[in-house]
């Protein structure tokens, strides 16, 4: 899979406070929310870290005992080969040069021709991350909505949740758990068989039917149908906002706020719903009848598809 990524701000250091958006995993689960310098839990409630000069601090205090990363510069593509330091300890965690992330060697491997972590790209609107140990995306984020710094502390934090680091640095063969050859989604209650839907990385569709009509595409912001070409059953996914790109219909407007996705023009519980432990359901938790169960990582904006009903299974 492969994202349209954004063109940096101006001269890498270009900051507006107004900026602000979603860092979005691989199966489109929020990550970070980012303000201005100050990233926040993917609910924005919580502040987690906050970026002055090329120094990351937790909370709010810039104080020394709040350090958490620092770096010889905090710009991604710069060419010249820079280091990144956890906390205040002495020996650094990362190097990047030219968007590419790589691990320190050891003293097991001094060559570590194997120490490429993950890599940074970026064209257009948006800046993705994708693991060099085998080209899948890991997250992606709207470019020009957040300082250039920020990929740096993505990438760390990426490195981290998915052990890509450990693994590398401790010279072992062992590679983060590969993504399922597909996901699934399917009701909870009802006629499950039917309503199944499957994701293998490229196509949607009903899992027990093959008919091509029904199946649709996604490239990480463009969904449509695999077989066709109407424009007007395209849809556009911001990270925010789900809406059809040729044509003006409320129904099929969706948006989703960190914690809740629903209808931006209709207030009915029961059309807003939470993601948790594998589960969608209503937020007003009285409609049972309308929980899914997922399997694997399954596309936030294909779920919505799905349970909006704007994806048919028959």
């Amino acid at each position: 899979m492969r994202i349209l990524l954004a063109v940096w701000g101006v001269a890498g250091l270009w900051v507006s406070l107004r900026a602000q958006t979603h860092v979005m995993l691989r199966d489109s689960v929020p990550m970070f929310w980012i303000k201005g310098n100050a990233f926040y839990t993917p609910d924005r409630r919580q502040l987690l870290y906050i970026l002055k000069g090329n120094i990351f601090f937790t909370g709010e205090s810039d104080s020394r005992e709040n350090i958490y990363l620092y770096g010889t510069s905090l710009n991604p593509f710069d060419k010249k080969k820079n280091t990144l330091y956890l906390r205040n300890q002495s020996k650094p965690v990362l190097t990047y040069a030219s968007g590419v992330f790589y691990a320190i060697p050891t003293d097991a491997d001094p060559d570590n021709r194997n120490n490429e972590v993950l890599r940074v790209q970026r064209s257009g609107k948006w800046l993705a991350f994708y693991a060099s140990y085998n080209d899948s995306l890991l997250a992606y984020y709207a470019a020009d909505s957040a300082p250039p710094a920020a990929a740096i502390l993505v990438a760390f934090a990426l490195a981290e949740r998915y052990d890509l680091l450990k693994n590398i640095t401790n010279n072992t063969n062992t590679l983060p758990p590969a993504r399922p050859a597909f996901s699934t989604l399917r009701p909870l209650w009802g006629n499950t068989t039917a309503r199944e839907w499957i994701w293998d990385g490229r196509l949607l569709r009903p899992r027990w039917n093959n008919n091509p009509f029904l199946a649709w595409t996604f490239d990480g912001r463009y969904i449509k149908p695999y077989m066709g070409n109407n424009i007007y059953e395209e849809y556009e996914w911001d990270g925010e906002y789900l809406r059809p790109v040729w044509r003006s219909n409320r129904q099929f407007e969706w948006q989703w706020d960190g914690r809740i996705f629903k209808p931006v023009w209709d207030t009915d519980w029961k059309n807003q719903y939470t993601i948790a432990n594998g589960t969608v359901k209503p937020w007003s938790n009285v409609h049972t009848e309308r929980e899914w169960v997922i399997e694997g990582d399954f596309p936030l904006p294909l779920i919505i598809m799905v349970v909006s009903g704007a994806a048919r299974s028959e």
